[in-house]
């Protein structure tokens, strides 16, 4: 685990020399360069392709740390709720990190809300009008018959 994070650790400290703007800077990179690219845009590649994604993962990352950890990264932001990059994991350490995220639902409810947000269609919903509706009938519940309370 502590190789790991001395692998990780510059990966997570900058974000990557030059202009690294999204996966496609990546493509003319090689070596550690490359494999640092990958890990700070695999997630975006994951969400336009996924099965690009894994294609690129696996010819392009060198580093079998880098991709263990992309493969945690991308269980953790693009698909929290399966275990198919988690059994792409080789460090064994890493790989229980991951079955962990995958199998504790409230480590990843943001994300999950945030995808059913997107998919949700405009103006879809129920429930009361923004303010909760209008007041209370006059005479209080039931017409005006007294509450069992006692109350008014």
């Amino acid at each position: 685990m502590r190789r790991i994070l001395v692998v990780l650790l510059p990966l997570l400290a900058c974000g990557g020399p030059g202009s690294w703007t999204g996966p496609a800077d990546c493509e003319p990179l090689r070596g550690a360069e490359a494999d640092e690219c990958w890990a700070t845009h695999a997630p975006a590649l994951f969400k336009q392709d996924p099965k690009k994604g894994v294609a690129t993962v696996e010819e392009k990352v060198s580093d079998s740390h880098v991709r263990d950890y992309i493969w945690l990264t991308v269980t953790r932001e693009v698909d929290p709720s399966s275990y198919q990059y988690c059994d792409r994991i080789v460090e064994k350490a890493l790989a229980d990190r991951c079955r962990v995220l995958v199998s504790r639902p409230h480590l990843h409810r943001e994300l999950q809300a945030e995808q059913e947000r997107t998919k949700a269609p405009q103006g879809a919903g129920g429930g009361p009008p923004p303010g909760g509706g209008g007041p209370p009938p006059p005479g209080g519940p039931a017409g005006g018959a007294p509450s069992p309370a006692g109350g008014p």
